[in-house]
């Protein structure tokens, strides 16, 4: 499930892109997806959180997804510590490929 071609122009060379990794879309999904438009960074999202997700709602982790991208892809993982991220073009320069991942964290309001 790939982009309509008519956002190509749009979406090539992007920054960021924000996926619902595991859960919407394959890995082999994300993988035509990043190889095709090329972001900086992938921000997982959509996915199974302990303590905010109900187990009948379907969504995995996607841990497996961004251990893979560390492991085999030897994407920079930044696993982080908080809900929070704050990005900005020029720490994005020389960033690829890479993930910002927020694990199991999520903001309570």
């Amino acid at each position: 499930m790939t982009p309509d071609p008519s956002l190509d122009h749009y979406l090539k060379n992007v920054d960021v892109l924000v996926l619902p990794i595991e859960s919407i879309l394959t890995r082999a999904e994300v993988d035509e997806i990043v190889g095709k438009y090329n972001p900086k960074t992938v921000i997982p999202a959509h996915y199974y959180l302990t303590g905010l997700t109900t187990d009948v709602s379907g969504l995995e982790s996607a841990d497996g997804w961004v251990n893979y991208q560390e492991k085999v892809r030897h994407a920079d993982v930044r696993r982080l510590d908080s809900a929070d991220l704050t990005l900005n073009a020029a720490e994005l320069k020389g960033a690829h490929p890479r993930v910002d991942y927020f694990g199991n964290h999520f903001e309570e309001k």
